[in-house]
Parts: structure tokens; sequence; C-alpha cells
């Protein structure tokens, strides 16, 4: 009867996830305290917490949302979208293109959140200048904000937690999610092009664009020089720290305090610098999770997998069409972990490992579909809707969705046969 009433309050908080419009990390984070202090599910007394919830990923989370929000502060991010525009000059597409570049590049070491804050400013900015519709634009920039953070393991909130469910580490991301980033990143510019039309008076109104001082954008450059340092130290250290064997949380977290300390402020300074909605979402998460594991969804949802045994082709073209049907609705996140543990159970059960990157792969690229795909998706349908003066609806970002979703996610899943069959 205890886990028939856990599965019931884990199904009210997906569903409230899919539905809900406000106070979802507060209610997903009660409905899981709930299970927990009810005792619907052995394992989840205080002491045994830690087990369940993955510290070293919110620590990781914690510890660059500080560094970054420190970085974004001294103005470095809209100083290098104004270098791309000027360095484009007139050549509209070439200007674009840098833009996305720097979109791709940012998300794969920052928030994918973040850089769309960041970045639709300056999207703004320019469609104004130049009498354009910002749709295509935004939308362009919310696919290569999904895109580029796939590359890497602190690139997106679902890789983080594909990473620590799975046991992959920050190069293992690199090496097999770096070649499909870019190809994905490539169709998606390609399809732009193809579909957006502009004249030469577009072309010479953008040049005038480059008359902005980029210089005046950074505010302060003693801060920048040295969190900048910080930041890259970090990164570095992320890329060695299965040699030098540190967590990556600790090295996240110490980053943090030296950019604390540098800039003389205290936790309670840069308590609003935290994203701690995000945090206590992704602990409620963590533990309605490991509640599905113990009243055997997860175990379920295996099963339905183990008849495809000795099939490779076809039981990773399953995975595919699962997860791509699935994390559109569910979201990156909240869908990763119900789906990660089924891809740990396969992959224990003899699958083979390959299920880890056809699932990173899908589920990256299918955040693109809808608004619900991930938090990013929604910020920046807001934006969009707030700059055009109208609800930009579901069915419109589906619509401008669907081919760049459907082009990249095929040639997602042949990349990854190809690389399994031929690459090894």
């Amino acid at each position: 009867m205890e886990k028939v009433f856990a599965l019931s309050i884990v199904i009210i908080a997906y569903g409230y996830i899919i539905f809900g419009k406000k106070y979802k990390a507060p209610i997903v984070f009660g409905l899981a305290i709930l299970v927990s202090a009810l005792k619907l599910i052995e394992g989840l007394e205080p002491e045994n917490i830690s087990r369940v919830v993955d510290f070293n990923t919110l620590g990781l989370l914690a510890g660059m949302t500080v560094i970054v929000e420190f970085l974004k502060k001294t103005g470095l991010f809209q100083f290098l979208a104004i270098r791309v525009v000027k360095i484009g000059g007139k050549r509209f597409f070439l200007t674009i293109t840098g833009l996305m570049i720097l979109v791709a590049v940012s998300s794969a070491f920052l928030d994918n959140l973040v850089t769309i804050i960041l970045i639709a400013p300056m999207i703004f900015l320019i469609t104004d200048s130049l009498g354009l519709n910002p749709i295509p634009f935004l939308m362009l920039t919310i696919f290569i904000d999904n895109i580029g953070g796939m590359s890497t393991l602190i690139g997106s909130p679902l890789n983080l937690v594909l990473g620590s469910v799975s046991g992959l580490g920050f190069n293992d991301f690199i090496k097999n999610m770096g070649l499909i980033t870019i190809i994905s990143f490539a169709i998606t510019m390609l399809l732009f092009k193809k579909y957006t039309v502009v004249d030469k008076d577009v072309e010479e109104k953008l040049e005038k664009l480059s008359d902005i001082d980029e210089t005046m954008a950074i505010t302060d450059k003693k801060s920048l020089r040295f969190t900048l340092l910080v930041f890259l130290i970090v990164l570095s250290l992320f890329g060695l720290h299965q040699v030098v064997e540190v967590d990556l949380s600790f090295v996240a977290l110490l980053g943090a305090v030296a950019v604390i300390l540098f800039h003389k402020k205290n936790f309670n300074d840069i308590s609003n610098e935290i994203d701690w909605d995000t945090l206590f979402f992704y602990a409620g998460l963590y533990i309605l999770s490991y509640a599905l594991e113990e009243v055997g969804i997860t175990r379920l949802l295996a099963n339905m997998f183990l008849p495809l045994s000795g099939h490779l082709f076809y039981s990773l073209l399953a995975i595919f069409a699962f997860t791509s049907i699935a994390i559109p609705w569910l979201s990156a996140v909240p869908g990763t972990l119900i789906i990660a543990p089924v891809i740990k159970i396969l992959v224990n059960a003899g699958f083979s490992p390959s299920f880890w990157w056809i699932y990173a792969v899908s589920a990256n690229l299918a955040t693109n579909l809808t608004p619900l795909g991930a938090v990013q998706n929604i910020v920046g349908v807001n934006l969009l809707s707030k700059q055009i003066g109208r609800e930009f609806s579901f069915g419109e970002y589906i619509k401008w969705a669907f081919k760049p979703y459907l082009l990249t996610s095929l040639v997602g899943f042949a990349f990854v046969m190809v690389k399994l069959y031929i690459g090894g």
C-alpha cells in the first residue's frame, strides 16, 4: 500500500512538472520530502539521503553558477557579442554564424539558461536595427543553445544528471559528443540560411552596428581578469579530474570560494546569485527517481527492452525512439532521471554501453522540439513573447522546431550507429 501511495505522489509531481505553471521547484521538492517523511520508501531516512541525492552534481552546479554570475557582471559576454558583429561587418550570415558560434561555445561551458539571457538582448538589438522578424533568430538561438550544451558534461543539466548516473566523465562527453555537436550545428545553420532571405539594405544597416564600441561593455577589468582566470583554471581541472582524482564539485566550489573572497563577499552577499530553485528541484527529482526505482517502475521499463537483447540495432533504435518521444514532454532533467536508471539496468544486463550515447544524443536534440523540452526554451519563448507583443504559442514553437529537430535527430542516430559499427 505504501508503494502505491508513493507512486501516486510521484505521478502527481511529474504531472505538475509537465502542466504546472508556477512554483515547480518547491512543489516537486515538497512532494519528494513528503514521500520521505511518511517513510513510504525504505532508504529515504535523513542519514541515507546523501546516497540518493547526487551532491556532486548539485555542488558542481552551485559552484559554476557563482563563477558565471560574477563573470557575467563584468560585461564579457556583451563584449564578445559586439566584437562578433564588428568582425562580420555587413556580411549578414557571417555575423549570425559568428553569434551562433558564440552561443554554442558559451552553452558548452555555461548554464544554457544563462546563455539565452545573455544573448537574447543582442539578438533583439540586431533584429530591431535591421527591421527583421525576431522569431527565426531567437528560435535559432534556442536550438543552438541546446546543441552546443550537449558537447560537454557541464554544458547541459541533462548531461550532468546523465554523468552522475552513468559514471561518464568530462572527457568522455567531449570525445563522444564533440563531432555530432558540430554536425548538428552545421545542419541547423544551413536550414536557417535556406529559409532566411535578406536584401542589401539589411546588410548596409548591419554595417552601421559596427560603430558600437565593445570596450564600453566591460564594467570591471580587474574582476574580469581574475574571474576569467579562475574560470579557465576550473575548466582545465575538469579535463584533468580523472588524473588528479578530485571530484568536479570540489573543483567548482573551490573556484567559487576564490571568486567570492576576491570580491570581498560573504555567502549571504551572493545568495541571490545561486539558482536555489534548480538545486532544490534537482534534489527533489533525485528522491522521486529513487522512489520510482524502489516501487519497480524503473525495472518495469527496463523489462520492456529486454526482449531486444542480442539485437543491437533494434535495441538502440528503441531507446532512440522512446527518448525522442518522452523528453520533449517530460523535460530534459526529469526525463533523464527516469530513463538513465533504466539504461543503467540494461547496460549492467549486457546491453551495449552505446546506449548512453544514443540517449545523450537523442535526448539533447529532442529538447528542441517543444518549449517543455528545457527550462531555457520556456525562458526564450517568454522573452520572445514580450519582444513581439503577443503570445508565441506552443504550436508556433513546434512549427519552427520540427524540421531542425527531425534532421539533427536522424543524423544523430546515424552518427552513433556509424561510430559503433565502423569507428568502434
